[in-house]
């Protein structure tokens, strides 16, 4: 009897340990409970709404060169000037036609480093500049070049009855350029040249109409 009555004080003095109400009514100590609701992450400073378009633009998906959708689409939109992400200084939009073709030749991948493998970054600002791209560009080299490219049926490259001669031969300016700075490629891994180079062309080789990449190869 005595070890249960011990252990029934245990387990009272146990529960009771904190203040009892007489005591604390004869010790006049006020007790005053507080409730309150706390939100989680209240004093967490907001998102900025402005940074959501950046965000995007983490998230896309960058074409080799770098570049995402939504940079060339605001060059192409003309929302963002050609001074501000030209750096060879030669870029122009004017002759322009598809958004992929708004990029400078300082950030395409295979014409800077041409210029930095062979030393001419040091003379020269653009890929246009080149004392390569002069020979390689000329009327008469391009016209003897045609029969030595292929398209997709592989046979030669040849000027259609009623193709004005400048129009065939920024087909195979295009070509011939793109092989120049990135090698044989294939037909399932074409590129867009810079733009420096696309105005270069079409200024030298004037047509009623200018046929952006991918519609630009011949039959």
């Amino acid at each position: 009897m005595s070890s249960d009555s011990e252990i029934s004080s245990v387990e009272q003095s146990d529960s009771e340990e904190t203040y009892p109400e007489e005591e604390i009514e004869n010790d006049d100590v006020d007790v005053e409970v507080v409730l309150s609701l706390v939100q989680p992450y209240e004093d967490e400073p907001l998102a900025d709404a402005s940074a959501e378009p950046h965000m995007e633009e983490e998230n896309e998906d960058a074409d080799a060169d770098g570049l995402t959708p939504t940079v060339l689409e605001a060059r192409y939109e003309r929302t963002v000037p050609v001074t501000s992400w030209c750096q060879c200084e030669l870029c122009n939009d004017m002759n322009l036609v598809g958004a992929l073709e708004f990029r400078c030749c300082r950030e395409v991948v295979h014409s800077s480093g041409k210029l930095v493998f062979d030393g001419s970054i040091e003379r020269i600002s653009c890929i246009t500049q080149h004392e390569d791209y002069a020979a390689l560009s000329n009327r008469t080299v391009l016209l003897q070049a045609a029969p030595l490219l292929r398209n997709k049926d592989g046979r030669s490259y040849r000027r259609r009855s009623g193709v004005p001669e400048n129009e065939f031969i920024r087909a195979v300016a295009y070509r011939w350029m793109i092989r120049w700075l990135c090698g044989y490629m294939g037909w399932e891994n074409t590129r867009p040249l810079p733009a420096c180079i696309y105005h270069d062309i079409r200024s030298r080789y004037q047509t009623l109409q200018s046929r952006g990449y991918r519609n630009a190869l011949p039959e």
